[in-house]
């Protein structure tokens, strides 16, 4: 923070106070005294760090630069004019991820929506110049405007409500936020009649030219740069001299303390969140006029990795680190592009592997009570199990086991009365509810977000493919060794966050999933993986050369999975996954591991993760990377979320919302019901579709125990699935 001497603390001025909406009580925090910013007379801190010297803050902030200078100087070796050339992309990367850094001041959390909130009035701007001949000045005057206006109504109407809710309910509300805003960037450009839109070029209207080989540079580059470094630095004196900026600051720190003396904590919010999506349609718009707008739900994660690279090389906290960072990662991406043309993936990779370092060390320097110090990460609204009062009733006596071989019938029969093709597109189906059931086990039960769900699987899928198609093993053995290996790749993605806030998990697995689609399984680098069979699999000896057959293979490893998951939460291994969450201090005061839970965890998720690509494969009868790319990982996270991440009931059904999307509604749509389910989901019944089932049906038996004048109970129910295959 501030490297001033001590100085006393000075009441903000009244237009400031005004300004943001300040009470009668004298705020302050114009205090730079040891890394402080304090509020109010009685100089209470908000901000506290040590004093550093100029030469620990200089270090600071030159060694993680220096280190990826030095591995693009090293691996990724590039002439001048192409280092200057990731030197301006890097500027421009520079003012999303310090937009990430104040959000997460702010919030405490990342803003996955943040590429998309810039990129949505970027389109509309550069689509107004291109397609409409509005003058450059005006079209970027409409897309400043409009990044306001939208920003205003995603704040107001949907970061405000879950300002008191816990973190990763805000976390998972980022994530939907960020699928609408992506379909709302998909559907802009249909206003005139142009798709896609990287077709679309804007320029400065002035010229310039300067040639450093091989790179020409121009007035768009000129002007990227100057608003970059313009804008990095008006944040900067912003932040530290304004009343208002220094406001900000104290009131991200201490949100409840500034509250009581009399800030108006939502409108810093609000005015937060409305500068970090101005600077995120800088970076977008910018961009654009040197490379174009390619549009597609990759972009927007493109960029985000990017930032939350920088945003982790900063220690999430650190802007100047942050924006360095951020140059020397442009740097390092044109390094790699430059390495490797025929492979752009390969860029996101290098830089996933970088955010994953960067963690991996801050798990080694990282303090016990760092983790612990950051509540938040529980989900409201979680199922729990039938008083027994209720489970005497004899509608449930009578309705658990009609209810299982109701439901086993119906499963096992659908291949007489449905046609091959719908058979396929269930058996996608059963997979997709096998990998929304890993994430109930990681996110719904131990609290951790992952966002590469999708990846794991993945690995599982390879060596299955491996194994079916090289190797000719039986289906049997060929899913445990993808549940064994899938298993084995989440528990090496959990170790570097077992000490870390709950974020970096949702960090990690984001940076795997990258990583994992941009190399690790990618064919084109490792030609060993198989991309078809050469047989018919089979499953205990048993030829599987029908949909059906398929088809009969699948639901029975979800009844499997169902029936092992309805064992494991209500095993004392269970319940204490899903009670670490809420208090790790006092689990571990009962002498209960974290560390060996968590990986417990990621291990089954993992594992079930693993069974669902491996069946994938034999669904497609091929291995191919799309399924399993980061935005098919993010589409049945939120998916899952709108189904209800506490329960395996909400993983089918957000598979059933997933796959009806992809069946029936157009590419450019396919997304929406998950991204717009999921905020409709958090704001009215945080459970999710499952959750809500569970409460009418709770009603139900409540009222029949009533009139059988038994006690009712207060407890919420359990999922139907899981007491019927009791």
């Amino acid at each position: 923070m501030g490297l001033a001497p001590d100085l006393p603390c000075h009441p903000l001025s009244s237009p400031a106070r005004r300004a943001v909406g300040y009470g009668p009580a004298e705020i302050t925090d114009r205090w730079f005294s040891r890394g402080s910013v304090c509020l109010g007379g009685s100089g209470i801190p908000v901000v506290s760090g040590r004093l550093h010297s100029g030469a620990v803050a200089l270090g600071r902030l030159l060694v993680p630069v220096a280190a990826i200078i030095a591995l693009q100087l090293t691996l990724f070796p590039m002439p001048f004019g192409v280092f200057v050339l990731g030197a301006v992309f890097g500027l421009l990367g520079s003012l999303m991820a310090i937009g990430l850094a104040l959000v997460y001041r702010m919030n405490k959390t990342v803003n996955f929506a943040q590429g998309d909130l810039g990129t949505a009035p970027a389109t509309l701007s550069v689509g107004l110049v291109a397609f409409s001949g509005v003058n450059y000045f005006l079209g970027l005057a409409a897309g400043l405007v409009a990044t306001v206006v939208l920003t205003l109504i995603v704040e107001v109407l949907v970061i405000r409500r879950f300002a008191r809710a816990s973190r990763i309910v805000l976390t998972v509300a980022t994530i939907g936020l960020s699928q609408v805003l992506v379909v709302l960037s998909l559907l802009i450009p249909r206003i005139w009649g142009e798709t896609p839109i990287s077709t679309a070029l804007v320029s400065f209207p002035w010229r310039l030219q300067l040639h450093l080989a091989p790179v020409i540079f121009n007035q768009d580059d000129l002007v990227a740069t100057v608003v970059s470094v313009a804008a990095l630095s008006a944040v900067s004196i912003w932040l530290r001299r304004s009343d208002v900026g220094i406001a900000v600051r104290a009131a991200g720190d201490r949100r409840d303390r500034a509250a009581m003396l009399g800030i108006s904590v939502n409108r810093l919010q609000t005015l937060t969140w409305t500068l970090a999506a101005l600077l995120s349609f800088a970076a977008v718009f910018f961009k654009a006029a040197i490379v174009g707008l390619p549009l597609d739900p990759t972009f927007s994660l493109s960029a985000l990795v990017s930032a939350l690279a920088a945003l982790a090389l900063g220690g999430f906290e650190h802007l100047p680190v942050v924006a360095a960072s951020a140059v020397a990662l442009g740097i390092l991406e044109e390094g790699v592009a430059w390495d490797r043309p025929t492979n752009p993936s390969m860029v996101l990779a290098v830089v996933a592997a970088v955010v994953l370092a960067t963690i991996l060390l801050r798990q080694l320097v990282a303090r016990r009570t760092e983790r612990e110090s950051a509540p938040g990460w529980t989900l409201v609204g979680g199922v729990r199990d039938l008083r027994s009062s209720l489970r005497s009733l004899p509608v449930v006596r009578v309705g658990n086991p009609a209810a299982v071989v109701g439901g086993l019938a119906l499963v096992f029969t659908v291949p007489l009365w449905i046609g091959p093709g719908t058979l396929i597109d269930l058996s996608t189906l059963v997979v997709l509810a096998l990998v929304g059931c890993s994430i109930v086990v990681l996110t719904g039960w131990s609290g951790q977000v992952s966002l590469a769900q999708m990846s794991f699987a993945a690995v599982g899928a390879v060596v299955g493919a491996v194994a079916l198609t090289d190797w000719h093993f039986d289906l049997s053995l060929a899913l445990l060794l993808a549940a064994a290996a899938a298993a084995a790749a989440a528990v090496v993605v959990g170790v570097p966050t077992l000490r870390l806030d709950g974020i970096f998990v949702a960090v990690t697995t984001l940076a795997f999933g990258l990583a994992a689609s941009g190399y690790l399984l990618d064919r084109a680098e490792f030609h060993w993986i198989p991309s078809g069979f050469t047989g018919t699999s089979r499953f205990f000896g048993v030829p599987l050369s029908a949909e059906s057959s398929i088809f009969a293979v699948c639901a029975g490893c979800l009844v499997l999975v169902l029936a092992g998951l309805r064992g494991l939460r209500h095993s004392r291994a269970g319940r204490v996954l899903r009670a670490l969450p809420s208090n790790e201090r006092a689990a571990a005061a009962f002498g209960v591991r974290s560390a060996r839970t968590k990986l417990t965890g990621f291990a089954v998720s993992g594992a079930i993760a693993g069974i669902a690509g491996c069946l994938l494969v034999v669904v497609n009868q091929q291995y191919t990377e799309v399924p399993f790319a980061v935005p098919a990982s993010v589409t049945v996270f939120a998916a899952t979320a709108v189904g209800g991440l506490s329960s395996p009931l909400g993983a089918v059904l957000g598979a059933a919302l997933v796959e009806g999307s992809t069946t029936l509604l157009p590419p450019s749509w396919q997304l929406f019901p998950s991204a717009f389910g999921v905020l409709v989901v958090l704001l009215a019944f945080p459970a999710g579709l499952s959750g809500l089932w569970y409460a009418g049906r709770d009603r139900v038996l409540r009222a029949l125990a009533a009139r059988r004048r038994e006690p009712p109970g207060d407890e919420g129910p359990e999922p139907v699935l899981e007491a019927a295959l009791s």
